[in-house]
């Protein structure tokens, strides 16, 4: 079984994600996606992209929106999901 993130803008591709989270568990694998944190005290990003790590698959669905844009400690002025595919990247793992 694989750990899989599932990444992607959420409002517009909240249906994607859903269909995407299913056939991972359909197959055996653990998707692991922003919409199953519960609140606690580390940042989003920090979440994510901890997250991103410690999977061993990166998924990205992207379509027609660039994300939320965090204004605190991002000089580049990404969005979410874009730190999320760079992290993915940078790992090998998209």
């Amino acid at each position: 079984m694989a750990k899989v993130y599932v990444s992607s803008t959420f409002t517009d591709l909240k249906d994607c994600r859903a269909r995407v989270n299913l056939a991972l568990r359909k197959v055996g694998h653990e998707d692991v996606a922003m919409e199953y944190y519960a609140a606690g005290g580390e940042r989003p990003v920090e979440r994510c992209l901890a997250d991103v790590a410690a999977c061993d698959l990166y998924v990205g669905l992207f379509a027609w929106r660039y994300g939320y844009v965090p204004g605190k400690e991002n000089p580049e002025g990404l969005s979410i999901t874009e730190m999320e595919y760079r992290q993915a990247q940078g790992l090998g793992k998209g």
